[in-house]
């Protein structure tokens, strides 16, 4: 019984071992790299109110989507509709991060998003930020 015991370790081991290794396990650890993140530098850069794809990738990533539209309301107000309040982008981190519905009365409270990640906030807000506020 004890060596059926230590066969199955063996065996186990092995299946281990095949797992890691066919899923690109090396002897070097894996360390991932982080996502760079654009931040927009020009006002405008959304031309024919469509959402450039690596903002729509993390607006979709963080839900966002879910409640506001380039450019007509959803269940929140478009994204176009916030530039056009003027905040600044260190405004819209914080609103972004602690929503104050007084702001937007005539839509349901936003759920503060506290957990997004800061630069991911930041590119978010720089964006909002650079839109045509007109």
């Amino acid at each position: 019984m004890k060596l059926f015991h230590t066969f199955s370790h063996a065996i186990l081991a092995l299946f281990i071992t095949g797992i890691t290794t066919a899923c690109g396990g090396g002897s070097e650890p894996y360390t991932p790299e982080a996502p760079v993140l654009k931040i927009p530098s020009k006002k405008g850069q959304t031309a024919g109110g469509k959402i450039p794809s690596e903002m729509k990738s993390l607006l979709a990533k963080n839900t966002c989507l879910g409640c506001h539209k380039m450019d007509s309301k959803l269940v929140g107000p478009s994204f176009l509709a916030i530039a056009q309040r003027g905040y600044s982008q260190k405004e819209l981190v914080q609103l972004i991060k602690e929503p104050v519905p007084e702001n937007w009365p005539d839509y349901p409270p936003m759920a503060p998003m506290a957990w997004v990640e800061s630069e991911q906030i930041e590119a978010m807000a720089a964006w909002i930020a650079s839109l045509p506020q007109e």
